[in-house]
């Protein structure tokens, strides 16, 4: 389902609002940064960790707006907000979303793919 949802720019705002309140929900958000300083770097352990959590936060979002509750769904739902990426505010509110959900390990930028951006290919999980 979440490959082919389709969102109109006021749903990808409301959507992006609704996930942004949930990562910052004073419960959700400190279960997130606990879980990203147990990571301390280690993207291994912030693939196993963190991503399924912030994905199991905002999946109230991802069901109401027509993606799967998973970690797939949450990219599309990333990738379906950069459509809309010329509108400042949900411009605003998408990278807000992103350093939530993807923050840097160590100020360095993690070297994953990114919905609409790859990363280069020696940096690519096998």
């Amino acid at each position: 389902m979440s490959g082919g949802t389709k969102l109109s720019l006021q749903d990808a705002k409301d959507a992006a609002t609704m996930a942004n309140i949930a990562l910052n929900e004073p419960g959700a958000s400190q279960r997130l940064t606990a879980v990203q300083a147990e990571c301390a770097g280690d993207i291994g352990k912030f693939f196993m960790l963190a991503i399924p959590l912030a994905t199991e936060i905002v999946g109230p979002t991802l069901e109401k707006y027509g993606f799967e509750k998973s970690q797939g769904g949450a990219m599309s739902f990333v990738a379906e907000l950069q459509q809309h990426n010329a509108d400042p505010d949900l411009q605003r509110m998408a990278n807000a979303l992103k350093s939530k959900f993807m923050p840097s390990l160590g100020g360095a930028p993690m070297p994953f793919p990114m919905p609409g951006g790859g990363a280069p290919a020696d940096e690519m999980p096998e």
